[in-house]
């Protein structure tokens, strides 16, 4: 069974140093144990860094046919800074040389210096026209705002131009948001995983994608595409709420769930979950499901086997494992 993954990052590191050094303190405030635990969190160098070596191993001992890879974390596409503008584009070119070494295992989504709206639309075409990337992937929000906000009209609008998908990823929760809400009488490690991978993160980028549906954006943009990891991002698994409640306020020109179900589609990011997956499979339907493990984050010896012991028909599971990514990224199905 062919299998493209979806949700894979890796780190440019001379760009993740100029983030970091631009881009001051971040949410957390560190105590004693917190850089060793950052240290020890992050994942080794060769795995974040290198589209060969041990990545290709590890996809070849589970399965995977085809990774499409965004940069992960300290992504200089959030960075509030003019240098975003270069600093993305070096990402990008970074990452299409990389896969040219391997063009049959890779694709790419294009990172986008969302500080400048007009240079991330133009970079989005760049990236699909020129390198043959196959969508974009943001981070969370940058200075407050999210895709939302009416100065990314032209980056929505690109994404729709050039009918591939947007991968509204999850960032950590700014400082005014993480402090009140994830702060509290634990090590400064549980508050940064409290506001990021164990809970905080979903919930922004379960935001991220409703702040799209009640803005109207979905409206102004019907064709455009999202793709929301780890199961949806809480949402997938809230649609009949959101219908009834939103419902009240009567201001939409669909339902919540008729956007979420038209036009997002959900990845499981590594949470191999046969719970979850049958849940989500009834919720949106297997036609909105796309396969992710979220390598080098996460690591997992399953990625095939998942998929091949799931109660689901063989239309259903090549669906998942390869159909609907081929379909919304536009790849072919070699």
């Amino acid at each position: 069974m062919r299998i493209i993954t979806v949700e894979e990052h890796f780190h440019h590191p001379q760009s993740v140093a100029r983030v970091l050094e631009l881009s001051g303190s971040g949410p957390i405030t560190p105590d004693a144990g917190f850089g060793e635990f950052l240290a020890d969190f992050m994942p080794d160098r060769e795995s974040a860094e290198r589209l060969a070596g041990k990545r290709l191993a590890h996809m070849d001992s589970v399965g995977i046919d085809v990774q499409v890879v965004s940069h992960g974390a300290n992504s200089p596409g959030n960075l509030a800074h003019p240098d975003a503008v270069e600093l993305c584009r070096t990402v990008n070119d970074a990452l299409a040389q990389q896969i040219s070494e391997n063009p049959t295992r890779f694709r790419g989504f294009a990172t986008l210096p969302l500080y400048d709206p007009a240079a991330a639309a133009d970079e989005l075409r760049r990236c699909v026209e020129e390198l043959g990337f196959v969508g974009a992937l943001t981070h969370g929000s940058i200075e407050g705002a999210f895709l939302d906000d009416p100065r990314f009209e032209p980056v929505l609008a690109t994404a729709e131009s050039v009918n591939l998908p947007i991968y509204v990823h999850p960032g950590m929760p700014e400082k005014a948001v993480s402090t009140p809400y994830y702060a509290g009488a634990w090590p400064a490690a549980v508050h940064f995983l409290f506001a990021g991978p164990a809970f905080g993160w979903h919930a922004e980028a379960g935001i991220h994608v409703l702040r799209l549906i009640l803005s109207g954006a979905l409206d102004r943009h019907p064709n455009l595409k999202l793709l929301s990891g780890h199961w949806g991002e809480l949402v997938a698994g809230w649609l009949d709420r959101l219908d009834e409640v939103v419902g009240w306020a009567d201001r939409l020109d669909r339902a919540p769930s008729a956007y979420y179900r038209e036009q997002v589609w959900a990845t499981p990011s590594g949470m191999f979950s046969q719970n979850q997956l049958n849940f989500i499979v009834a919720e949106i339907g297997a036609d909105r499901i796309i396969h992710s493990e979220d390598y080098p984050y996460v690591v997992r010896d399953n990625v095939s086997e998942f998929l091949e012991k799931a109660d689901l028909t063989d239309d259903q599971r090549g669906a998942i494992a390869h159909g609907n990514a081929e379909a919304v990224l536009r790849m072919s199905g070699e």
